[in-house]
């Protein structure tokens, strides 16, 4: 494969796959647990997610160091270099967020969900427990959702500095 094509094959994956994961970050009012439930455990949303996050990542990094060796190291040291750069870090911590903060509440609160299920209902424990694990979900969603913010800003307008 030369050069333009892999480039091309790069960006593709890099924008299609960020373009989900960026879609994916969203509220899910107060059905959230039963929605969160489906979603986790029977569609197995998080898999898919972590799959966009990681193409994502990767091709990222990728092309950021493809262009760093083009140039011997000089290109980061630019202002697109360094908008890349900081888009990057905060896609990644946008990732660790989401990932570690709210994809462990969601499995928490899908876990909760399906006991309630086979139970009939939900205790009010049980109840009591996912409204604490949707807040958590929600705070770990803003946040990642402003992280990757900053990062599509930052991609797009980096080649203009």
């Amino acid at each position: 494969m030369d050069d333009r094509a892999l480039t091309l094959l790069l960006r593709l994956i890099h924008i299609l796959a960020g373009v989900f994961w960026a879609g994916s970050v969203r509220e899910t009012g107060p059905e959230g647990g039963r929605v969160m439930s489906h979603l986790v455990g029977r569609r197995r949303l998080p898999v898919f997610i972590g799959i966009a996050i990681l193409l994502t990542v990767v091709s990222g990094l990728i092309m950021y160091g493809r262009m760093a060796a083009a140039t011997h190291g000089t290109w980061t040291g630019t202002a697109p270099g360094i908008a890349y750069g900081l888009g990057g870090l905060a896609a990644i911590l946008g990732a660790v967020v989401g990932m570690g903060v709210s994809g462990a509440a969601a499995r928490r609160m899908a876990a909760i969900g399906q006991r309630a299920a086979e139970a009939g209902r939900p205790s009010p424990e049980q109840q009591a427990q996912i409204q604490g694990l949707q807040r958590r979900m929600m705070l770990g969603a803003r946040i990642a959702a402003g992280l990757i913010a900053v990062a599509v800003v930052a991609m797009a307008t980096a080649r203009y500095l």
